[in-house]
């Protein structure tokens, strides 16, 4: 995929367009492959690049859907993802941020852990950039419509690594522009999609 920096506006978004397909059970499975074994989230980041359809499932449902990888904000800031679907409101963008599958999103005391901590700093960074350049952000960048506040997703850890009694805490972590998530969740919606 084309990095942005190619980028000037969505008609020349093609190289960075995913078919409007649907992952396939065995690529699902593959993934589920590579997340069991993956010691951090580099190799679930270069997997995600190859097949950003599973990305997919992170958005509605919509007539065209992009994903960027690794696109620069700057020379500082870099989302892992910046994915963007269309639809009759316009384009509709969501900034994802991985984390290690191994971290945990709280620790044992019910608090927000360093690996949480730092990639919710990350997007509050991501965010202050976009206020101060959106005119940048448009118009080099081409990236359209895109805001400060379009939503965002951490996905961080593995579902069995919660702890059953602090559910109700790590419910408490999404709010109504930012979603934390588990791998395991990521892998569902997936899987719901899959052929």
């Amino acid at each position: 995929m084309r990095k942005t920096s190619d980028i000037s506006d969505e008609k020349n978004w093609p190289a960075n367009q995913v078919p409007l397909s649907e992952p396939s059970i065995p690529l699902v499975e593959e993934f589920i492959n590579i997340l069991n074994d993956a010691p951090d989230e580099r190799p679930l980041q270069f997997f995600l690049a190859a097949n950003p359809v599973i990305l997919r499932a992170l958005l509605a449902p919509s007539r065209c859907f992009w994903c960027f990888d690794r696109p620069k904000f700057g020379n500082q800031y870099i989302p892992d993802f910046i994915i963007c679907c269309q639809d009759s409101t316009g384009f509709n963008w969501t900034l994802i941020e991985l984390e290690s599958p191994v971290k945990t999103a709280l620790n044992a005391r019910g608090r927000m852990s360093s690996g949480l901590t730092e990639a919710i700093g990350q997007i509050h960074d991501w965010r202050i950039w976009l206020r101060r350049n959106i005119a940048y952000a448009h118009t080099e960048l081409g990236f359209n419509e895109i805001s400060a506040e379009c939503p965002c997703v951490i996905v961080i850890g593995r579902r069995a690594q919660l702890n059953p009694k602090l559910i109700s805490k790590y419910r408490e972590l999404s709010s109504r522009d930012l979603t934390i998530m588990t791998y395991d969740r990521l892998v569902d919606s997936a899987r719901r999609m899959a052929k």
